[in-house]
């Protein structure tokens, strides 16, 4: 029978368990598409209620005053929810939509700077493209989302998240290049609001199961599950430690016997450790990380194992985000709710006796350091004194002369403030005098403005009479030229009188005078 970790819809059937301080939030797909909530205080858990949204994918976590937040998606809307003690009733409004795209692999996490971040695939399969999309919200807005990384390729892209104590985001994520399997990693700046390059940490054939942790001191460690020659490894990478930027990221090296079915490495908490595990059918095999290696723990064994994610946060304030195995099949037990409480405490005797241990031994060595420390510092304390005691001496001799000196010192003080006081008043009467001068350049100025405009007033007065004039003298012009054009016209018509007059004249002297005809 395949393992329930390997089956298809297991990714969209996850639960999240929410831990608060003194109280617990846990929040899982119900009958329906329902989600389902559950309140626990203590021990004891409330009725599990419905909340107003439908889901095909859910994810939830904490933000930084420990208040649960449910992202959701249905039909291709987005939905945001905050799980608040007044019982929600109405479904929120969506707050993003892509209904072109399957999105797959929710992750969701809160920082210290109030902001929740979501992180999720989306596949076109028609297309056969991929994306790798951020989402960020503030206050209750939710930005446009930021693509992380694409390419080609039909197929769910499976990621892990977490985030260290100055709000970086790192991601572990399975990608496909020319048809062969990568796991790569990026860094969020927030501060820069980008991502990092992308780093190939392993192109095993067939990675898959990404999971990342960063411990109390910011080293970070990677799992991941990979097949070698038909067999199953858990991988692991580190980066950490003094000098970790100039060497980067330690090699991959398999941390498990082999397997014949993909085993599913995750990281957990135990009483504020870090554990490095993997569940291998029924059997959690379990690693103490301890200062800079790991302690083996004691294996359990499950009958029906169930897999939750986490979200809390340290005694420090810094977000966690982690796995834990509970057994769902325990007799006695109801509900989900009931199954984890168990796995909320571990009860590890063992390992609360190697923690105080380690502890004891800790507190043992700092009081021998701070006893070493006090000693020294009274012996500086008392080198201390006797360089007083000099310096003191020191000093009164030095006040003596400071004293001598001061008196010659305020001599020099008196005739600087004299001289100062005589270049004060001989400043005050020059800028006397220059004000003096330019109030009589201004008046002056002014007389002779008053001049000019009235030079200026009487030509215009001039300029406008000698307008009317040339108006007047064109008048006469125009109508000179009209009395010249009509007697042309008359003229042009007293023209042909004009000819039959002289024809009339001629022959009328020819009358008179006949003699003269010739």
């Amino acid at each position: 029978m395949i393992a329930f970790y390997l089956q298809d819809n297991f990714f969209s059937q996850i639960s999240h368990l929410l831990i608060s301080t003194g109280k617990q939030y846990l929040l899982s797909p119900g009958p329906e598409n329902k989600v389902l909530l559950w309140e626990g205080t203590g021990t004891a858990w409330e009725k599990p209620r419905p909340l107003p949204l439908l889901q095909e994918r859910l994810c939830a976590t904490l933000d930084k005053n420990l208040i649960p937040h449910l992202v959701t998606m249905s039909q291709g809307h987005f939905y945001h929810l905050t799980v608040l003690d007044d019982k929600e009733r109405e479904p929120p409004p969506p707050f993003y939509r892509d209904k072109n795209k399957q999105c797959h692999h929710f992750l969701l996490a809160g920082d210290r700077q109030d902001t929740l971040h979501l992180i999720h695939s989306a596949v076109d399969r028609a297309a056969k493209r991929w994306w790798l999309m951020h989402h960020r919200c503030h206050s209750g807005t939710w930005e446009e989302p930021q693509v992380i990384d694409f390419g080609p390729g039909s197929r769910e892209k499976q990621s892990a998240l977490t985030i260290d104590d100055r709000d970086c985001l790192h991601l572990l994520y399975r990608s496909n290049s020319a048809g062969q399997d990568e796991l790569s990693y990026r860094q969020f700046d927030p501060d820069a609001a980008s991502w990092s390059k992308a780093e190939i940490i392993s192109n095993s054939p067939g990675a898959a199961h990404p999971s990342l942790a960063a411990d109390e001191n910011q080293n970070l460690h990677l799992l991941w599950s990979s097949a070698v020659d038909d067999k199953h490894y858990i991988f692991y990478r580190f980066r950490g430690g003094p000098g970790w930027k100039s060497r980067g990221w330690a090699p991959e090296t398999a941390i498990s016997p082999a397997a014949a079915e993909p085993p599913f490495p995750f990281f957990s908490r135990l009483s504020g450790e870090l554990l490095l595990s993997w569940l291998e059918k029924k059997t959690l095999f379990r690693y103490r990380f301890s200062g800079d290696h790991w302690e083996q723990m004691a294996e359990q064994h499950f009958e029906k194992p169930q897999l939750v994610r986490c979200s809390s946060f340290s005694l420090e304030g810094t977000p966690l985000h982690y796995w834990i195995a509970a057994e769902s099949g325990r007799q006695g037990t109801d509900t989900l709710g009931d199954a984890l409480l168990p796995a909320c405490g571990y009860d590890d005797l063992e390992g609360d006796l190697s923690r105080l241990n380690r502890y004891s031994g800790k507190v043992f060595q700092r009081m021998e350091d701070l006893s070493t420390d006090k000693e020294q510092l009274e012996e500086e304390l008392r080198s201390k004194h006797r360089e007083m005691f000099h310096l003191s001496r020191q000093n009164d001799q030095q006040v003596r002369l400071l004293r001598e000196n001061l008196k010659g010192k305020e001599a020099e003080l008196q005739k600087l403030q004299q001289e100062l006081a005589q270049i004060i008043d001989n400043l005050k009467k020059k800028n006397e005098q220059t004000r003096q001068t330019r109030e009589t350049e201004r008046k002056r100025f002014r007389s002779v403005q008053q001049e000019h405009n009235m030079k200026i007033r009487r030509l215009e007065n001039e300029l406008s009479a000698k307008d009317k004039i040339i108006a007047r003298l064109e008048l006469r012009e125009r109508e000179q030229l009209a009395l010249m054009e009509q007697l042309r016209q008359e003229n042009e018509k007293l023209k042909p009188k004009q000819g039959a007059i002289r024809r009339n004249f001629k022959k009328l002297r020819e009358q008179l005078f006949p003699s003269k005809k010739r």
